[in-house]
């Protein structure tokens, strides 16, 4: 995937203690191939706080780890700092869902709606689950897990309805907003340098499967990303100063039984909640091939 002597080897350094295929962490090294080491990540609170225990840091670019909710404020305070100095630099926020969708939302919306400049990139396994995976706003509808446990009273698991971020963000009318996974490297790390010519809040969903999480072989994680991508359930997608695109069609969906069955979160779903997960699969793709993006 990624050549010897690459960028990426050289910003990020092998060995740490994450778990076993952790795809966040690859999404990070494939973050930092594309933006170059003029770049500062911002770390909130979550699974990836494990890969830098001070003095020691794999990054060889600056790294500052702060609160799980306020990760857009401190884009805002770099961005404010180098605006001050006359100087620019990549400043590249990667938080989790938790730290995005639900506990940092406030401070992510205000840094968006100052229009500061920097990228915001949710490394998103659809769970709490640096704290032993609980439910997030991002978990699917259908999943378990230690907050939605499929039982005698509720055999479906999550019966909340997934946020959609992308959604939010473009509704805030910043200039670029996209749906990634770490699966489709090429088409992340494209839209990251897009992402980092563009003045401005820039977000990125990225889909990083979690064979902890998730429940599967840990040399499994691109393989489930693809799936997610090839069933409809994780559509690629931009919009860029309110334009929406596809930015990988599928030939045909494949059923969404061919991701979830792979995964021990939704192992516990019947037959008739797997087809009530794929109608409703198949109306948000119908809606997005019609360009009705913001359609409910």
């Amino acid at each position: 995937m990624v050549a010897h002597g690459s960028q990426e080897k050289k910003l990020f350094a092998g060995g740490s203690p994450l778990c076993a295929g952790c795809m966040a962490s690859l999404g990070l090294k494939l973050a930092l191939q594309a933006l170059g080491k003029n770049t500062i990540v911002v770390n909130t609170s979550g699974c990836l706080t494990l890969l830098s225990v001070y003095p020691n840091s794999p990054m060889r670019v600056p790294w500052i780890h702060v609160a799980i909710e306020n990760g857009g404020a401190v884009a805002s305070g770099i961005y404010a700092a180098y605006k001050q100095i006359g100087k620019h630099v990549n400043i590249l926020v990667y938080a989790g869902d938790g730290a995005t969708y639900d506990i940092g939302l406030q401070s992510l919306s205000g840094a968006v709606e100052r229009g500061d400049d920097f990228i915001y990139v949710c490394y998103n396994n659809q769970s709490f689950s640096n704290t032993g995976v609980q439910q997030s706003s991002a978990t699917p509808f259908g999943a378990s897990t230690k907050t939605t446990p499929p039982g005698k009273n509720n055999p479906m698991g999550n019966l909340f309805k997934q946020k959609s971020m992308a959604k939010i963000m473009a509704a805030h009318e910043i200039p670029y907003v996209a749906t990634a996974t770490v699966a489709f490297p090429y088409d992340y790390m494209q839209k990251l340098k897009k992402a980092s010519a563009i003045h401005g809040p820039k977000f990125i969903d990225l889909l990083t499967p979690c064979p902890t999480g998730w429940g599967f072989d840990p040399g499994k994680g691109i393989e489930i990303g693809k799936l997610a991508v090839q069933t409809g359930m994780w559509p690629l997608f931009e919009v860029e100063r309110g334009k929406f695109r596809l930015t990988h069609m599928p030939n045909k969906l494949r059923p969404v039984k061919d991701y979830l069955l792979r995964q021990k979160r939704f192992k516990h779903l019947k037959e008739k909640q797997i087809n009530r997960i794929q109608e409703i699969v198949k109306d948000k793709w119908k809606k997005l091939l019609e360009g009705k993006f913001f359609e409910v």
